[in-house]
This record gives C-alpha cells, sequence and structure tokens, in this order.
C-alpha cells in the first residue's frame, strides 16, 4: 500500500519509505524492527483474516539496512519521549 506524501504521521511515513525500498508493508517493516533488536527471539503477529497471511509471510524476506535502522532511530528520537520507568504509566503516570 503507498498513500500520498504527507498524509501519514512522521514515523509512519518513515516507516512507508522503507517499506518503499524493500518492496514491503509498513507492518513488516515495524516487526522487522522489533526482531533486529537485541535480545528480541520472535514478534507475534495478528491476521484479522486470511488475506493478512500472505504478507506475513514476506517478514523473512528482506532485513534492515544501517540506514534504515537509523533513519527509523531519528525519527524515533524526534518523538516524544517516556519519562519514568516502564512502569510509570501503568501506575498512573505520564508518557
Amino acid at each position: 500500500m503507498h498513500v500520498l506524501p504527507g498524509t501519514l504521521p512522521p514515523p509512519l511515513q518513515v516507516l512507508q519509505q522503507v517499506a518503499d525500498k524493500h518492496n514491503n508493508s509498513i507492518s513488516n517493516v515495524a516487526s522487522r524492527w522489533v526482531l533486529q533488536r537485541p535480545a528480541v527471539p520472535a514478534v507475534i503477529l495478528g491476521a484479522r483474516n486470511a488475506l493478512h497471511v500472505p504478507d506475513h509471510t514476506q517478514l523473512f524476506s528482506f532485513s534492515l539496512d544501517a540506514d534504515d535502522l537509523a533513519a527509523i532511530q531519528q525519527v524515533l528520537d524526534a518523538g516524544p519521549q517516556p519519562k519514568g520507568d516502564c512502569y510509570s504509566w501503568e501506575r498512573g503516570g505520564v508518557f
């Protein structure tokens, strides 16, 4: 799926650019990013219906290179950051 430039928020714009580069979907780029994180052995994927399964199989057809990872990290760093430890939000804190 390709959308008009500027119609997605910045994080999704970056993921779309990476997805286009690898001829893949935004969801597969996001899942691949998680899988390429240290100490992450798996992701749990969900399919609303059988039409999503062929896309999921493409998750292992590519890897993110250093440029992809840098672009994703740059947009993540520019966004809001957590204020506190990982449990703060669950205890009613602010994100």
